[in-house]
């Protein structure tokens, strides 16, 4: 989307808070750039940014950065990081990834009372990589940016509460291997960066494992993007009185990019310098997606989701946790 004068102002802003997350995050790593970015962003855009010259290029920097963040994972990560996981992390990793927006599918339409979009962003968010996973899934399902706001500031919360609990818990719960304590952070924690936060917090060699488990979670978001999209292309042909299958959706262009840069860098050598950019920009535009939407998240949105959100974010949590234990004591 072109960029217009009058989101100049709301985009550097943006730009500036996302700046400044990063740097304290360098005393906070325990929270992270991500977390720090949202939630200065909730309490700067209810109370020092409400002006409505901001709202457009808040708005834009919410939405258009995070695509190519997305786009640019696919150069993080390689078919060699499935081979390195081996059968057992592999399956742990897709029934992990299932079970999870099955239930959370189904704790939103029968227990939680929640729409089939916010469900869908729900199970996305949780099942993937958090607020990229939910950016990327809710144009192809027609989500609007309440729903979006509201499943991405829930999930981040639940990947803050996990970031503080799994270290303590984990050596409880699967012991001291360094690989199962990767596969239970990397299986469960929401974000790239909650994830290398929460690893970092047990030792330097979880962290290699989680991130590992953590890029087959990422890899598979082309899948379910394309799964959300049928689901919701059905849903409003059921709605319309129509055939499923008589309409077509656009794959989103950063999808498309994602699968390009992941072939290229599976199959070419690609500089260093190539890949670890790559990854710096992406994380850079995560920050930058939690700043914008934390600055456009408003209170009354809070306070209409309120205890209802939180609860299925925080059973959602618990029911990820739960479920990577049993698998680790089956497939390990």
């Amino acid at each position: 989307m072109k960029i217009k004068r009058t989101m100049i102002l709301g985009i550097i802003v943006t730009l500036i808070l996302s700046v400044v997350s990063k740097f304290l995050a360098t005393f906070l790593p325990q929270l992270g750039a991500e977390s720090i970015a949202m939630i200065l962003g909730i309490i700067l855009g209810n109370t020092v940014f409400t002006n409505k010259r901001f709202a457009p290029g808040m708005k834009w920097a919410e939405k258009y950065p995070i695509e190519i963040g997305i786009a640019l994972l696919g150069l993080t990560v390689t078919f060699k990081t499935i081979e390195n996981l081996g059968i057992n992390g592999i399956a742990f990793i897709l029934i992990q990834m299932v079970l999870t927006i099955a239930v959370v599918l189904f704790m939103g339409g029968r227990l939680f009372k929640v729409s089939k979009e916010s469900a869908m962003l729900m199970g996305a968010g949780n099942a993937v990589c958090g607020s990229s996973a939910i950016a990327a899934v809710a144009p192809v399902i027609g989500a609007d940016d309440d729903q979006r706001r509201t499943s991405v500031a829930t999930v981040s919360l639940t990947g803050v509460l996990l970031l503080l609990v799994l270290p303590l818990l984990g050596p409880h719960l699967v012991g001291h291997n360094n690989v199962l304590l990767g596969a239970l952070v990397g299986g469960t924690v929401q974000s790239v960066g909650q994830v290398v936060g929460t690893a970092a917090l047990i030792n330097p060699t979880v962290v290699t494992y989680a991130t590992i488990f953590k890029m087959l979670r990422i890899i598979m978001l082309t899948v379910i993007v394309l799964v959300f999209a049928r689901m919701a292309q059905k849903n409003q042909a059921v709605a319309d009185g129509q055939v499923a299958s008589a309409k077509k959706f656009n794959v989103p262009w950063f999808i498309i990019a994602f699968v390009i840069f992941l072939l290229l860098n599976s199959f070419l050598p690609l500089p260093h310098v190539v890949t670890g950019s790559a990854k710096e920009i992406a994380s850079f535009f995560g920050i930058v997606n939690l700043a914008g939407i934390g600055l456009n998240l408003k209170f009354k949105t809070i306070k209409d989701s309120g205890v209802r959100f939180l609860s299925y974010g925080f059973v959602t949590g618990v029911f990820q946790v739960v479920l990577a234990v049993i698998l680790i004591k089956v497939l390990f």
